[in-house]
């Protein structure tokens, strides 16, 4: 992949040429994917305040200069991800050149990273990695080099929800989609449920109380609507190894696709039974609509 155009970069704010940048879908909230690792997200310039700050006035002195625009130094969108540290943007690119760049053929937004300890830089990293891969986005180091992590790994799911029932109850709501459902007893002495695909590995149903803090990210929508009940549906594969494999066979690539379709119509009945809120395995929020591209093999990230 050819590296991200500096020139490009440089259009947006001189910041993007010396940092590493997140470019995610145009529209998505921000504030809900970083309240996935961070605490009280909120911003400190919003986009609206930027424009605002940055556009130039109209000259009233004297009649020579009266009309003529004043220029203003550029000010950027500020987002505290937490308290002190600060990422600067969103910075729009259209779908041509996000195109160019080798992104999705769609409007996004450039969210620049800014420095820190070594160890805040690794959990910035770690964090624009997620996110690159729960909305089909990228990280572009400041060497140019754009990171596209799979979102297709994101298989797994889990409902936080406010009603626990048992397995013989959760095996029968289940078996519409996962008609050959049954019980079997967890290596740590805990009952779940199983299904064996034919081909394609195994599709494994936990349910337990969460034993710590719920994610973050739930703290972003009401109460009412999530519960420290956990449904966890699981995917394992037939070569489980595949799995830390950067380039997966084409057979585990297929059996994925088949298999997490089933993942996600098993969370949908889940939440359609039981109420609650989807998170995918990084603890980002997986909206309704989301949910049911994944239920028809549709991985856009644009839902």
């Amino acid at each position: 992949m050819a590296p991200f155009p500096s020139e490009l970069l440089a259009t947006l704010t001189p910041l993007a040429v010396q940092h590493d940048s997140l470019a995610i879908p145009a529209h998505r909230n921000i504030v809900a994917l970083a309240a996935a690792r961070f605490e009280k997200p909120h911003w400190v310039v919003t986009p609206e305040q930027a424009a605002a700050a940055s556009a130039p006035t109209r000259g009233s002195g004297g009649a020579r200069f009266r009309g003529a625009a004043i220029a203003v130094e550029t000010v950027d969108p500020q987002f505290a991800l937490t308290e002190g540290l600060i990422i600067n943007g969103p910075f729009r690119i259209g779908a041509r050149d996000a195109q160019g760049a080798g992104l999705l053929p769609v409007e996004h937004d450039i969210y620049v990273l800014p420095d820190a300890d070594e160890a805040t830089v690794a959990a910035l990293r770690e964090w624009a990695m997620a996110v690159a891969r729960h909305c089909w986005g990228a990280v572009i180091q400041s060497s140019g080099n754009v990171l596209r992590p799979d979102p297709e790994s994101l298989v797994d799911l889990r409902l936080y929800s406010p009603d626990p029932q048992p397995n013989e109850v959760v095996a029968t709501a289940l078996r519409p989609v996962l008609p050959q459902i049954q019980p079997f007893q967890d290596r740590d002495g805990s009952e779940a449920l199983y299904m064996q695909l034919e081909y394609d590995g195994t599709i494994v149903i936990r349910r337990y109380r969460a034993s710590r803090e719920l994610p973050p990210a739930l703290s972003t929508v009401d109460w009412r609507e999530f519960g420290p009940h956990v449904y966890e549906v699981s995917w394992i594969p037939p070569a489980p190894e595949e799995l830390d494999n950067p380039s997966p066979s084409a057979l585990h690539l297929i059996a994925r696709r088949r298999a997490s379709q089933l993942v996600a119509r098993a969370a949908t009945v889940l939440r359609e039974q039981y109420d609650g809120t989807v998170l995918d395995f990084e603890d980002f929020m997986v909206r309704p609509a989301d949910l049911k591209a994944r239920t028809q093999g549709k991985y856009t990230g644009l839902a």
